[in-house]
């Protein structure tokens, strides 16, 4: 065996290690070539690196890239955050001078004016229905 294979090797565990920590899969398509391409090494007798081990490189670790997030994560939902996580939530009412808030997490956010109704007292409860920019839009509760 040739020091090459050794270094493939090595190059696949260290890729799996860093694919541990990032979990992007990236590092695993790495990885996985680095491990074929030991085997190929291995299997071949290569003892230096030649244009088809970069060509067998580039292909399958681009393949793997692409097609490996789609493999093993192919329907895991989409989780909203920020102020889209909060849509659909009840709050209370409150006033700012001349402007209508709502405290979500501590923060005050702005009720867009389209959204404002005659209804609105101080304490209220409005449904969250949408936001943009962080102005709220919402509906009053009855």
């Amino acid at each position: 065996m040739s020091n090459l294979f050794y270094i493939y090797l090595a190059s696949g565990v260290f890729f799996l290690l860093i694919e541990m920590l990032t979990a992007t899969f990236y590092g695993l398509s790495i990885s996985i070539t680095c491990f074929i391409l030991a085997l190929y090494v291995y299997i071949t007798g290569d003892v230096t690196i030649t244009i088809v081990q970069g060509v067998i490189l580039v292909i399958i670790s681009a393949l793997f890239a692409y097609f490996l997030p789609k493999w093993l994560q192919p329907n895991t939902p989409g989780f909203k955050s920020g102020l889209d996580a909060h849509i659909g939530k009840i709050f209370h009412l409150e006033r700012i001078g001349t402007d209508w808030k709502v405290k979500i997490d501590g923060v005050d956010y702005l009720i867009d004016e389209v959204s404002e109704t005659p209804d609105f007292e101080v304490g209220k409860k409005v449904r969250l229905q949408g936001q943009n920019s962080g102005i709220l839009k919402v509906l009053v509760v009855k």
